[in-house]
């Protein structure tokens, strides 16, 4: 998993991003791209940039590997994500279900709710999302 520093310093070190599609996404001047691509130490400039630059170069990085990640395999990132909706929909459900049922525990709501949290922070998260991608799409062999 790639921290948003590293995101950043990717999108900077990336050729085939030009400084000028940087720009149009982030606002941030030409002349500073230019400077931050020819610094011996991205990660350093990076550190050093407003916040809000630092998330607009990480936004973009994520926008270009989700495009690339959707025209490579038939949109598999974007199915990705409506299956991932799907499952916290149908644990919703089932939360709700044992709360009603006899065996229902007082907090299987609450989990339910939180589970309702989880859902909406990782759908509005790219760099979440694809983290959880890219875990998903491994081969099995992390739970062999």
């Amino acid at each position: 998993m790639l921290s948003t520093i590293d995101r950043a310093s990717e999108i900077l070190s990336d050729d085939t991003v030009t400084i000028f599609e940087i720009h149009n996404a982030t606002g941030i001047s030409e002349k500073a791209i230019k400077e931050a691509r020819a610094a011996k130490d991205i990660p350093k400039v990076v550190n050093d940039m407003k916040y809000s630059e630092v998330l607009a170069l990480e936004d973009l990085f994520n926008t270009i590997q989700i495009d690339f990640i959707n025209s490579q395999n038939d949109n598999d990132f974007y199915k990705f994500v409506v299956r991932i909706g799907e499952w916290f929909e149908e644990s919703i459900d089932i939360q709700t279900d044992y709360y009603e049922s006899d065996e229902g525990m007082d907090d299987d709501l609450m989990v339910a709710t939180a589970i309702q949290t989880l859902n909406d922070i990782s759908t509005k998260d790219k760099s979440l999302m694809l983290d959880l991608y890219f875990s998903y799409s491994r081969d099995e062999q992390n739970m062999k």
